[in-house]
């Protein structure tokens, strides 16, 4: 027994730790993904190792001193998600709920382009009748069956694909200088443009879905992080209000998630929440947030929910926004030191 429960505080130590080494390989960049599975098995592997092995032994002390460290680590990275933590962007105010020329709302859905429930999503739509629907992993099929979606959004942006990484982007309010742009690679589009609010502010808008990090889409993550980082700069240097959203393939807690905040200055409306887990739908005990929403500092939230099943792989995602300059003074940015801008430096020179 004490033999197999060292072998697994071994295996869930090494599993924690190798997301350390600051390679693109996907075989320590997917280990990120699981964080917060992976702070609850080395509790158990802690409380198991504590409870077999011999005491005053210096292996028991060594491994135990291992297992907390780590788990504190893991609870470190993790909290800032907590409904218990502070509010990265904070709440609108009572007086601007109201205010519907500020506001801006959001659905996103990665839809799994082999997934027929289309209804599922169009039933949604209907229901919360958000400003703007973005979707992702569509192909020609997804936009025949949201036809009648696209009736009643006059703008849009149509780019289905039959990789996997098709977009469609429909909006309810003015778009100007569309753009479906491709960055890195020339099969996976993104999108840009400005979003013109009822009260006639502008707001520049990304929206993006890279490669995930696994043997059979990528074994780098070399062109994501160039991707993510190429949006950043753009979002840096903007000096209007800025959303960036879809899905990016990569969890919130990640040092490359992070470094894309820092070097965008853009903020996470999770923080202080909660996680609001968006993949694998199947596996409840498995899953973490891969898709995202970031906003200037602009902005302030009326609302976000993860949304029910639509048959994907990923659940959809909700947001609404309250745009007005007066939000900047209490909302912090992140800004990046010179270690952020050297790395960042360093992974947009990196070759592809």
């Amino acid at each position: 027994m004490t033999i197999a429960s060292g072998f697994f505080a071994v295996f869930m130590l090494l599993s924690a730790l190798l997301p350390l080494v600051r390679s693109d390989y996907w075989t320590f960049r997917a280990l990120e993904y699981p964080r917060l599975q992976k702070w609850v098995l080395l509790l158990i592997a802690l409380i198991v190792w504590s409870s077999v092995a011999v005491v005053g032994a210096w292996l028991y002390w060594s491994v135990n001193a291992a297992l907390i460290a780590t788990v504190l680590y893991l609870s470190y990275l993790i909290f800032p998600y907590l409904p218990i933590a502070p509010r990265e962007m904070q709440a609108v105010a009572a007086a601007d709920k109201g205010d519907t020329s500020q506001q801006l709302s959001l659905l996103i859905a990665n839809v799994y382009q082999y997934n027929r429930h289309a209804q599922s999503l169009i039933d949604r739509i209907e229901r919360l009748k958000p400003d703007l629907v973005f979707l992702l992993e569509t192909d020609e099929w997804w936009r025949e069956q949201l036809g009648q979606v696209r009736h009643r959004y006059p703008h849009h942006i149509e780019m289905p694909q039959e990789n996997t990484y098709g977009l469609l982007f429909y909006s309810q309010l003015p778009l100007e200088s569309p753009e479906v742009r491709r960055l890195i690679e020339p099969e996976i589009p993104s999108i840009k443009c400005w979003v013109k609010l009822k009260s006639g502010q502008k707001v520049q808008l990304f929206g993006l879905h890279p490669k995930p990090p696994a043997p059979s889409e990528s074994i780098r993550t070399t062109e994501k992080d160039q991707e993510l980082l190429l949006i950043a700069e753009e979002a840096a240097d903007c000096d209007a209000p800025v959303i960036v959203a879809g899905d990016l393939n990569d969890v919130a807690w990640s040092y490359t998630t992070e470094l894309f905040q820092k070097m965008s200055r853009l903020l996470d409306p999770r923080k202080g929440r909660g996680f609001f887990n968006t993949f694998p739908v199947k596996y409840p005990l498995m899953r973490f947030p891969l898709d995202h929403v970031f906003c200037s500092n602009h902005f302030r939230l009326v609302k976000l929910t993860r949304l029910g099943s639509i048959g994907s792989d990923h659940f959809p995602v909700f947001i609404q926004l309250h745009c007005a300059q007066r939000h900047k003074e209490a909302q912090p940015t992140p800004t990046p030191d010179e270690q952020d801008k050297h790395l960042a430096a360093e992974k947009k020179n990196n070759k592809v």
